[in-house]
């Protein structure tokens, strides 16, 4: 499944506060959240457009796939 805007974002910053700061994963994650909400449209569109070619990559590479999310009963 190709990643969304926001989790091409979130792997771009993760790494950044993870080494720069040094803080726990579930600090890091709510302090990325909040980055997002306050980015410029600009930051937001090159993430946007990040995600459409990795969706296009996706998409020649699996032509036939579809997401199909299963019930955790099914699992």
């Amino acid at each position: 499944r190709p990643p969304n805007a926001f989790i091409l974002y979130r792997r771009a910053k993760f790494e950044e506060l993870t080494l720069l700061h040094g803080m726990p994963q579930s600090e890091i994650s709510k302090t990325i959240g909040r980055m997002w909400r306050n980015e410029t449209p600009q930051v937001r569109t090159h993430y946007q457009r990040l995600s459409d070619d990795k969706k296009a990559e996706h998409k020649i590479a699996y032509p036939n796939y579809r997401f199909q999310p299963m019930k955790k009963a099914d699992r």
